[in-house]
């Protein structure tokens, strides 16, 4: 195919993609995210943006990021352009002590949205975007615009295109060498994408001075990209992975996502000049450290081809040790309770009190019940393994004086209950495989936390200690998950003894899979382990839990005839079900599970 017209992409990904998600990003992952799309060939990338940390408290590092050595490399190569998003003079005045070299300013078409996205009016906001632009352009800074709102407002409604035109002709005239056109609602189609344009074209305003930014809430961002590169636009901001999303659109979401508007022209013969693999990477590499699905339909696409690809060029999946690959874990994040890492579809949550022993602490228990909580519907997430920092895997509940909620109030009791029970069904209700990784002792609700998990794996001079008879207390909320996993003799004489039991016991028992001679050797024995088990499919995996489940609870009963055929039922229909058949009978090489849940994890499917 002749190569057609090229388009320039603006990736805007590090700055709109992130600013609206809830969990402190750490800056060292944003910057990552900049480096690895610059990698990709983007010439255009908008890194931050200078705005009250109350404002957008996600942007709150941005003069972090601008102080950062590679950004300020990235700023003085006159082949990028790297715009930084600015609200006033105040951010304005910072983008400059950091050497910006081009500044972004933007406004809405519509009144409602002003109002409630910066407590403006649209005349007010211009007002703004102009000082701002002025100021820039006398400092020699390049000016870029954004109006929101093109197509309709979530308070006024529909959006009359002469407010539309009024606003951009507005920013064209205080400097700004392009204006980005923003569905911010993804309300728009195809239709209302040539008729806006026809009439900004009509009323003077050329194409060479717009740009697309389109949001996918409804399927329509490709379409609409097309329809406006057809109606003479060459410009094109876009999100890898799709990240982003207005909050003020109920149910929208993200971006267009860059992998799907580079596909596109890739294929159409238009040069992008970006490096449709190497984005395809970046894309599941955000993901996976935001823990969502990735939305790019393409990048999503081309990765399962990838892997599927990639799982025949190898061959059968070895299971021998010396043939187990290494993992590489990623620090995602860390607070005074618990580092959070991850590695493909593995998450891992060291408690991070050793000076405590790894007390259940209130925020440790709050903390690790939320990590469980947002990977429950996580399809890229497979494993969790739960271990702790130091010599102690959990000393139990806190009976720090001042901190423990022991022989307190009624009320104190019955929030610790809450906070206990709701961290061990949250464990217990995992669809991931569970690991507790022991690396030393445990005691009372830290005994519970290693048996709500599915397997446990133990350094040899690891005990467990149920301990609470020693202190007039007994392991009411951990008792369950003991006495199922243990059997109620055992349990009974550990509960009333309190004594410690040694690891070969528990693994005589089968409670522990593996024991490991050193300390030290714990980290590589649960990677290996991790690694052996991507020969079973994780949807197989959560469905053999339930299993387990229901012989516990519901043996005999109704229930578990019910569960049982409504699992087999789910089997015989499930996509991981055609896939390991397709691979049985092709091939009979086992499927490689870990990269084919990373390629194909994408957003949910729409419900009808």
């Amino acid at each position: 195919m002749a190569r057609s017209s090229a388009v320039r992409m603006v990736e805007v990904g590090p700055r709109d993609g992130l600013q609206n998600v809830k969990t402190t990003i750490p800056t060292a992952t944003k910057l990552e995210l900049i480096s690895r799309l610059r990698q990709t060939g983007l010439k255009t990338i908008e890194i931050t943006s200078v705005v009250s940390p109350k404002a957008i408290p996600q942007l709150a590092d941005c003069r972090d990021v601008l102080a950062d050595g590679n950004i300020r490399g990235m700023v003085n190569d006159e082949s990028l352009r790297v715009p930084v998003l600015i609200p006033n003079l105040k951010g304005l005045e910072i983008a400059l002590d950091n050497g910006v070299r081009e500044v972004a300013v933007f406004v809405s078409a519509t009144e409602g949205f002003s109002r409630a996205n910066i407590n403006a009016t649209v005349d007010e906001g211009l007002a703004r975007a102009r000082q701002v632009a002025e100021k820039a352009g006398a400092a020699g800074r390049a000016v870029r615009g954004y109006v929101s709102c093109i197509f309709a407002d979530p308070f006024d409604g529909p959006t009359p295109q002469a407010k539309v035109l009024k606003v951009v002709k507005d920013l064209l005239n205080m400097g700004c060498y392009e204006v980005s056109l923003g569905d911010t609602l993804g309300v728009g189609t195809a239709n209302d994408v040539k008729s806006l344009l026809g009439y900004l074209s009509e009323n003077g305003v050329s194409s060479s001075q717009l740009a697309g930014h389109f949001h996918d809430t409804y399927g329509q961002a490709v379409g609409n990209v097309w329809q406006a590169y057809q109606c003479g636009l060459r410009v094109f901001d876009s999100s890898v992975g799709g990240l982003g999303g207005c909050p003020f659109a109920p149910g929208a979401k993200g971006n267009a996502a860059t992998e799907d508007l580079v596909y596109m022209f890739e294929q159409a013969g238009c040069d992008t000049g970006v490096d449709l693999a190497k984005l395809v990477g970046v894309g599941n590499w955000i993901s996976a450290q935001l823990n969502k699905p990735n939305e790019s339909r393409a990048g999503v696409a081309l990765a399962t081809k990838q892997a599927l690809l990639q799982a025949k060029a190898r061959g059968p999946i070895q299971t021998t040790e010396t043939a187990v690959p290494e993992l590489s874990w990623s620090l995602v994040s860390e607070t005074e309770s618990i580092k959070t890492y991850r590695s493909g579809v593995n998450l891992k949550a060291v408690l991070n009190q050793p000076k405590k022993g790894n007390a259940l602490t209130i925020g440790i228990i709050n903390e690790l019940a939320q990590i469980f909580h947002n990977a429950r519907n996580d399809r890229s997430i497979s494993r969790i393994v739960i271990t702790g920092e130091g010599r102690f895997f959990c000393a139990g509940m806190d009976l720090g004086r001042g901190t423990s909620p022991v022989a307190q109030t009624k009320e104190a009791s019955d929030a610790q209950y809450e906070r206990l029970t709701k961290l061990f069904e949250a464990i217990d209700n995992a669809p991931q495989v569970t690991i507790a990784a022991i690396n030393g002792p445990a005691f009372g609700g830290g005994v519970g936390l290693a048996f709500a998990c599915d397997i446990r794996i133990a350094t040899k001079a690891t005990t467990v200690t149920l301990s609470e008879a020693k202190l007039g207390l007994c392991p009411a909320t951990i008792s369950k998950y003991v006495i199922r996993e243990w059997g109620l003799a055992f349990t009974r004489e550990a509960m009333l003894s309190a004594r410690p039991i040694s690891a070969a016991e528990l693994r005589s028992l089968g409670l522990i899979a593996k024991d490991v001679d050193e300390h030290e050797q714990l980290s590589a024995v649960v990677d290996k382990y991790l690694a052996q088990l991507r020969v079973a499919g994780p949807e197989a995996s959560s469905m053999c839990k339930q299993l387990i489940r229901l012989g516990w609870a519901d043996a005999g009963k109704d229930a578990q005839e019910r569960g049982v055929r409504e699992l087999f039922d789910n089997m015989m229909r499930s996509e991981e079900a055609a896939i390991g058949l397709r691979a049985f009978q092709t091939s009979k090489k086992g499927p490689d599970w870990d990269e084919i849940t990373l390629a194909r994890t994408a957003a949910p499917k729409a419900k009808l």
